[in-house]
């Protein structure tokens, strides 16, 4: 039985021992994974996220990331990054980046899988630029995931809440499929043999 209290999320000599890792039931590799995840690297982003504001001018709310927008978004795209690379064993990255939001992001992502690949994770990540896209510290922002010549908008605050959704939807798979389970499995022994 793997020690999930003893597991540091950022340390990963923290973390159980492959061959400790790989008899475990899906649900307590799914749980582990969890708390990497959820208790750990989303934790963080949703401190960047915290702070509520409210525009008495529009009657909005805004998460205070003004000023920290392109740290946000590579946190993001980082946590989708390295999540699909558990889900999907490893494999060449814009793949597995694009294949991770067609099977676990909401449907309204469709499509665009290819776009906020290149718009955000290419071009804020290696260039932190933003050429054929713009981001927003709106909740709920109506132009979330709307296009205007060219252009794709995303609301930080909805990414983070759809990618919270995304890893719903992955732990519930986690927990039932063993081919699943043996994608993880394989991309963690890849982690722990470096």
């Amino acid at each position: 039985m793997i020690d999930l209290e003893r597991t540091i999320y950022h340390m990963t000599e923290t973390w159980p021992k492959y061959d400790n890792l790989k008899n475990e039931s899906n649900s307590t590799i799914a749980d582990f994974i969890s708390k990497i995840y959820k208790k750990g690297i989303f934790r963080e982003i949703n401190r960047l996220l915290t702070c509520d504001i409210y525009d008495e001018n529009t009657q909005k709310h805004y998460r205070n990331c003004d000023g920290i927008g392109h740290i946000v978004l590579i946190a993001i795209c980082c946590a989708i990054d390295s999540l699909s690379a558990f889900a999907s064993g490893g494999g060449e990255v814009r793949n597995r980046f694009t294949s991770f939001i067609a099977r676990y992001f909401p449907s309204n992502y469709s499509g665009k899988e290819s776009k906020i690949y290149e718009a955000f994770r290419c071009d804020s990540v290696h260039g932190w630029n933003l050429h054929k896209s713009t981001i927003s510290g709106y909740v709920n922002d109506p132009k979330h995931l709307s296009e205007e010549g060219g252009t794709i908008h995303i609301s930080l605050y909805d990414l983070f809440n759809d990618l919270n959704k995304a890893f719903d939807n992955y732990y519930q798979e986690l927990k039932e499929d063993n081919t699943i389970k043996n994608k993880l499995l394989k991309r963690y022994k890849d982690i722990h043999a470096k």
